[in-house]
């Protein structure tokens, strides 16, 4: 946030997308220097005892728009092994976007979500051969190769060839595994599918950026 530009104080809302303790384990601590609401539904509040105590939260459901300021968002739900983990779809004063991470396959409520976005955030979480015969053990090789583990460069690359509508002027690659995958190789799958659907004469203008664990990504103005 510092690297960033953005005070504490300058944030309203806060948005959880499902209870994991590594996705959620900072917002008590960042609640106690920020006057912001928690959104999120009720399988989060409930998989987690710390957001159960907060004291300023909203609770939405997936297929409900809610608002906030000049925002409104439309939750959906995704397969991951989580209590009612969701996406998002955001728009404002007509730019329409997606966050979806954290989910172990294209289901038809994330594609429908998909369509008529001027954005994407998705997950390329893994390379399916680094995760093979990296350093997890099986369990959780086969927990993130699952129908309700991470999106893999390779679903992310078929998304983009096949089922994307060509909406999308920009995608951000999102929630790239630090063991199991490297930057050019989800680059490089984005790529391929993008040429792909050229090349079947489907139209596709969608620059692809990289969004980093330990840097703010580029701003873009929409």
């Amino acid at each position: 946030m510092a690297e960033a530009g953005i005070a504490f104080d300058e944030i309203g809302a806060i948005l959880i997308t499902h209870g994991h303790w590594d996705h959620v384990s900072g917002i008590p601590s960042l609640m106690r220097h920020s006057s912001a609401t928690v959104f999120m539904n009720e399988g989060t509040r409930n998989e987690v005892e710390a957001l159960r105590k907060l004291e300023r939260y909203e609770l939405f459901r997936s297929g409900e728009k809610f608002a906030f300021g000049p925002f409104y968002f439309e939750a959906f739900d995704v397969p991951h092994d989580a209590a009612q983990p969701v996406g998002f779809k955001i728009s404002c004063e007509g730019v329409r976007g997606l966050l979806s991470t954290d989910l172990g396959e294209m289901t038809v409520p994330v594609l429908d979500s998909a369509r008529s976005c001027d954005w994407l955030v998705m997950e390329s979480n893994h390379d399916e051969e680094m995760l093979r015969i990296g350093p997890y053990p099986w369990h959780l090789k086969n927990r993130v190769l699952g129908r309700t583990g991470h999106l893999s460069n390779r679903a992310l690359s078929s998304f983009l060839s096949g089922d994307f509508d060509g909406s999308a002027a920009h995608l951000f690659l999102a929630h790239l595994s630090r063991q199991n995958n490297d930057p050019e190789l989800a680059l490089d799958a984005a790529e391929s599918g993008i040429r792909t659907r050229l090349k079947q004469g489907r139209h596709c203008e969608i620059a692809v950026h990289l969004t980093h664990q330990h840097k703010p990504s580029i701003v873009l103005q929409l």
